[in-house]
């Protein structure tokens, strides 16, 4: 295995963004979650949340596609909570 190819893939500029673009996208649901919870008194499941980062990063395109993905990865975690009871 040649670590130095693998090294320097982790510190490149464009692979720590493309990560950050999708820690954004995870994360971003719960900005959503208080923004409806708090101010307009609603209350979704938190899988609802991630959909609306996924389809909003989905419509946007280009770059917004990794915070789409992170969204769906926060749907994924966000079943699973509820089927697996937080186990």
């Amino acid at each position: 295995m040649d670590f130095g190819n693998a090294t320097s893939t982790l510190a490149s500029q464009d692979y720590v963004v493309d990560v950050a673009l999708v820690m954004v996208g995870f994360v971003g649901p719960a900005a959503v979650k208080y923004g409806i919870e708090t101010k307009m008194g609603k209350d979704l499941p938190d899988e609802a949340y991630g959909a609306t980062v996924a389809v909003g990063g989905a419509v946007y395109g280009g770059e917004g596609r990794k915070v789409a993905l992170g969204g769906g990865v926060h749907v994924v975690e966000a079943l699973r909570e509820r089927f697996t009871g937080d186990n």
